[in-house]
């Protein structure tokens, strides 16, 4: 199946509840199941047609906050146009689970500028190489969004054309076994640290520090690693699939001397360049970088102990700064002494074709580099 009918799968195998979303180029398809879905009868919910991406955030909100499992859906200017409700889903500790097609702002093709820029929404945030980990992934995103140590909205965010439109081969569970892993939400009490003052219409909340409320926010997003890696456990023990810890997913690390560091479709043509490079006795591994939000910082700290150096592969940028993820890298290992060599590549924006031979060439840089040659410090693929 193509990667949109394996997310709209997904919502049937968490028997999702309430389902709202406007159809845009790449993520169309998931709207079209959906409603095909309802129209047969497939499970019991709802599916709200709206106008557009700010009403479908705001639906799936409303019902998240009585009990309901909810989903919606878009991709690149749909998701700018829901920034504003998205911050009061965050806000709202609501575990609404969404699926991103990413298309970049600069064009119709593929990139991560879509949902690297809603960063500050309070939203955790994965990424996925392919139609099995959408459908995968979804499921876990509900187990750690309705999780009551977390109650924080989750983002799984996939290239749009490349797995939105591909057929691949894609095992769908037995919805027993889901049923039995993934038990029906909870409706919860408000989990903010006060209660809402009537006198402000529900737009505060008073009494108390005003600071706790991001606090609590923060502590609850950083609390998700181990919840996601808990989580990947117990669906590798359910299910017999696995993707590394949840976090982070590793390939032929076992030796390397250096890493790339890649997310989404494009970690896949990494591996075959690895295989490449490994076969020619070159040993360089790939971090397949699963979590952006949050961030995988223990266990990169650890990998950092062993490589001379990690060439960062951004699909975005922010514009005049850099990118991302290489900035959540080299932050990572700022007060770090003995700290691996960083390398700052930028591929495949506004779905430019990062090809196998571009990786080999990346990891001759960075072994290079690492080895005490000179190198640009920002490389564009």
């Amino acid at each position: 199946m193509v990667g949109n009918k394996a997310a709209a799968v997904a919502c049937r195998l968490a028997r999702v509840q309430v389902a709202s979303a406007f159809p845009i180029t790449p993520q169309t398809t998931i709207t079209q199941y959906l409603s095909e879905m309802h129209a047969n009868a497939e499970w019991d919910f709802d599916f709200v047609n709206v106008e557009g991406e700010l009403s479908s955030q705001v639906v799936v909100q409303g019902a998240s906050r009585v009990g309901a499992r909810t989903f919606t859906c878009t991709s690149g200017p749909g998701l700018l146009y829901m920034h504003h409700p998205m911050q009061g889903t965050g806000s709202g500790r609501l575990p609404v689970v969404m699926a991103v097609v990413h298309r970049s702002y600069k064009g119709m093709q593929p990139d991560h500028s879509d949902l690297m820029s809603q960063q500050w929404t309070g939203w955790s945030h994965l990424y996925v190489e392919h139609a099995q980990e959408i459908l995968d992934s979804l499921l876990m995103a509900y187990k750690i969004a309705e999780d009551p140590r977390v109650r924080i909205p989750g983002a799984v965010g996939y290239d749009g054309y490349v797995l939105s439109y591909t057929a691949e081969p894609v095992d769908i569970p037995d919805q027993a076994l889901v049923d039995d892993w993934l038990p029906p939400n909870k409706a919860m009490p408000s989990i903010l640290p006060d209660e809402v003052d009537p006198s402000t219409f529900g737009r505060g909340w008073g009494g108390g520090d005003p600071q706790d409320r991001w606090k609590s926010h923060h502590d609850a997003i950083l609390g998700i690693e181990d919840v996601l890696k808990e989580t990947m456990d117990s669906f590798d023990k359910t299910f017999g699939r696995r993707y590394g810890n949840g976090m982070i997913e590793e390939y032929r690390m076992e030796d390397a001397e250096v890493a790339i560091m890649a997310m989404g479709t494009i970690a896949g043509t990494c591996k075959a360049a690895v295989d490449k490079m490994q076969a020619e006795g070159k040993k360089v591994g790939l971090i397949k970088l699963r979590s952006f939000i949050p961030f995988p910082e223990k266990d990169l700290t650890e990998w950092a102990k062993k490589l001379g150096g990690i060439a960062v592969v951004d699909r975005s940028i922010c514009p005049g700064k850099g990118g991302p993820v290489f900035s959540k890298v080299r932050d990572t290992f700022y007060d770090m002494e003995d700290k691996p060599k960083i390398l700052q590549f930028h591929a495949g924006l506004g779905g430019k074709e990062v090809r196998v031979h571009d990786f080999e060439a990346i990891g001759d840089k960075i072994l290079s580099y690492a080895k005490g040659g000179k190198a640009d410090k920002v490389t564009w693929v």
